[in-house]
């Protein structure tokens, strides 16, 4: 099972290799509620670390659609998961 959940972010942190985004809940329970840090990776893009610092400036605020993959856990299986953020510029 797949589900989605869209929240806005703000960027806190960027060296040029990589920043760190606050989310923040836009609706429901999460509304206005500071959620979770994330981290995006310079090398998962094709930029420059200027171009990265330019592209996610500090203080910038995102649209971010986030994915989770929910499956059943065996007895004794050792914890995994899978998660996939995109984030786009507001």
């Amino acid at each position: 099972m797949f589900t989605s959940k869209r929240v806005e972010g703000e960027v806190e942190y960027n060296d040029g290799e990589f920043a760190e985004i606050q989310t923040i809940g836009i609706e429901g329970i999460e509304k206005d509620l500071w959620l979770d840090t994330v981290q995006i990776h310079r090398v998962d893009t094709e930029n420059t670390p200027e171009e990265f610092q330019r592209r996610f400036p500090v203080s910038m605020r995102l649209s971010i659609l986030t994915t989770t993959e929910i499956e059943e856990k065996s007895a004794g299986e050792a914890p995994t998961g899978a998660s996939r953020v995109g984030a786009g510029r507001n």
